[in-house]
Parts: C-alpha cells; structure tokens; sequence
C-alpha cells in the first residue's frame, strides 16, 4: 500500500512488475532487521514474484489459473486499507478518550512505618527544600485580593460641593478641605471638585498663581446627580 500511494497507481490498475522492484529494493534495505519481520518481508516479496510470473504467462493460461493475478493483490490492498483506516479511527478516539478523562492515579499507601536513618539526613538540604516547597506553594496560591469599599463616593461629594456653594455663593476651596480630617475623603472633595468644574456645575476662580482658589457656582438649574447619570450612559453607548 505504502508503493501503490508513492507511486500514485490506481488501487485497480497496479504495474506487478514495478511494484516488485521496488519492493526488493526495500529488502535489501531490511538486512539489519529482526528475524520475524524479515521474514513477513521475505513472504511478502516471494507472494509478489508469483504474481508477477503469473502475469507473464499468456491470457489463456492466466485465465485456467484464476485469472487475473492482479486483482487478487487489489483486493487484499482494499482489505489493508479497511483495516488500517479503522485503526487510524479507533487510535483518534482513543486520544480524544485520553483529553476528556485523565487517568486515575492510585494514592500512595503510607499508613505503614516508614525506616529512616537520620543520620544520613543533612539538615541544610532539609531546610532548603522545606523553603522552596513553601516558595513553590505560595506563588501557585496567592492571597486572595481584598477590595476594600470605600466610605466617601465621588458622586455624593459632588451633590455636598454643590450645595454648599450655592449657599455660600463664594467658598475658598483649600478651607473646606482643611476642614476635613480624613484623607479618603479629602481625596474624593478633590475629585468631586474637578468633576463639576468640567461639568460646569461650578466655576474655579483663583486671582493669581498660588492664590486661594475660589468656588462659584455655575448654572442654577444644574444638578450634579443628573448629570452624573447621564454621562455615565452616554459613556457606555459610545
């Protein structure tokens, strides 16, 4: 089968006289081969030159002995190339057998008294691999992450900014947040103040570099909820 598919002849119309060639030339090739396969080979080799002698005998004589003696080695390469598809078939459900189920692997038995001798034992080496395997158990299970909530939001900031300088009219910005002790929310007043400065909720006015920033306030009929919302939807359906 393997000279039929080099050679690219027809499974139906096989040249005996050249597949024979060849196929001694894979014999002699075969010298360093163990016994029983060289002799699959050599009854292989002996099944073929009774084929090709029987193709050189005339029709009528081809015709008394069965014949053509071609389509005897036709159907017994049919017959291989069956058999060697089912198992090309049966060897592929067998390696996805083996990536859907894993092996079971039997535990290792310890309940019986394990002989140490520990003098033998160098406590350095001991203590060294006691380190890796916990620098090996650490890095394949990391802390697992703590996310902490946090206690001021931005949003809720932004509607006490903007209330208080709407009452106020004019508010010094750096006063209110020294009026906080809380870095957390000191951050977020910051945040909040730069959100409505951009969102026009409020104006920023400072008389020259370094000087006291001053709040404003900027539309009446701004509302800092609402509008947060709404950017917030326009954001994600961009």
């Amino acid at each position: 089968m393997h000279l039929v598919r080099k050679n690219k002849f027809s499974i139906h119309d096989i040249p005996i006289s050249s597949i024979c060639d060849q196929y001694h030339q894979y014999l002699r090739k075969m010298q360093r081969l163990d016994l029983e396969l060289a002799g699959e080979f050599l009854w292989m080799a002996s099944w073929l030159l009774h084929l090709k002698s029987r193709t050189l005998l005339p029709k009528a004589s081809t015709e008394e002995h069965g014949g053509d003696p071609r389509q005897e080695l036709v159907n017994r390469l049919l017959e291989y190339r069956r058999v060697k598809d089912v198992a090309e078939y049966l060897y592929d459900a067998d390696v996805v057998r083996r990536c859907l189920w894993e092996p079971r692997i039997e535990a290792a038995d310890f309940s019986g008294d394990l002989e140490l001798d520990w003098e033998d034992v160098d406590l350095r080496v001991l203590a060294r691999t006691y380190l890796e395997v916990m620098d090996r158990f650490a890095a394949a299970h990391p802390p697992p992450l703590q996310v902490i909530p946090l206690r001021f939001k931005v949003q809720d900031k932004m509607q006490e900014l903007y209330d208080t300088v709407h009452q106020q009219k004019l508010m010094p910005l750096l006063r209110h947040l020294n009026s906080r002790s809380d870095p957390e929310e000191i951050v977020a007043l910051v945040v909040a103040t730069l959100e409505l400065v951009r969102l026009g909720g409020v104006r920023a006015e400072q008389r020259r570099v370094f000087a006291e920033i001053f709040l404003r306030p900027g539309p009446q009929d701004y509302d800092p909820a609402t509008a947060f919302h709404q950017e917030i939807s326009e954001a994600i359906h961009e």
